[in-house]
């Protein structure tokens, strides 16, 4: 009975271990797709040292307007030329239509935007954003920025997050739902913190 015990017990253990150390989104230069709506878990959580913006939102849209935007990401990680720089994930709730400055560096992927391989060496990617001509309803803005140090591994990065909602100019204004970027850091340290208490208990009970 104690040998079965025994191995029931490394056996959780062992895949307590696998889970923890396999990245809940794997670092891909390629692009992201909805596994990265919420964030590039795989990096941690989200860091101060990461600001991601998209600039050029007006304070309320237009239908059937153009508005030039930037995909900026401002981080203290260093630039290594010939190195990856960024990425990110882009989700626009609401309509319109996307065009980006070279669309080569980046694709239409699973429903949002993201970057290409080829699209990395960078941390900012200029587009235009056309609203809909038959809807007066708010616009939803997510967007999800990393940024890398070219090492090619998930150490050493950092990634932020941007949301902002925008209403028509004939339509109600909207209230701006503030994102807590210590929460969602603290939850996940929390996450950690549990895992390791379960393994450490497995262990203790496979040593007995």
């Amino acid at each position: 009975m104690a040998i079965k015990w025994a191995s029931s017990s490394v056996f959780w253990a062992t895949s307590l271990i696998l889970l923890l150390s396999a990245p809940s989104i794997s670092s891909v230069p390629s692009g992201v797709g909805q596994v990265g709506n919420e964030g590039c878990i795989c990096h941690g959580g989200v860091s101060a040292e990461t600001l991601v913006e998209l600039k050029g939102l007006p304070t309320v849209f237009e239908s059937n307007t153009t508005y030039n935007l930037s995909i900026e990401i401002e981080s203290d990680i260093d630039r290594l030329a010939e190195q990856h720089q960024g990425g990110f994930r882009l989700l626009i709730k609401g309509g319109g239509t996307v065009i980006f400055e070279d669309i080569n560096e980046v694709q239409y992927l699973e429903e949002g935007w993201t970057h290409r391989s080829n699209g990395t060496y960078q941390r900012s990617w200029n587009l235009t954003w056309t609203s809909p001509s038959n809807s007066t309803d708010p616009m939803e803005f997510t967007l999800v920025g990393n940024a890398v140090n070219g090492n090619q591994q998930s150490s050493g990065d950092a990634w932020g997050l941007f949301s902002k909602t925008i209403a028509h100019v004939d339509g109600p204004p909207v209230e701006q739902a503030p994102m807590n970027q210590t929460d969602i850091d603290s939850f996940d340290h929390l996450i950690f913190a549990i895992g390791i208490l379960a393994l450490a208990y497995f262990l203790l009970r496979t040593l007995k």
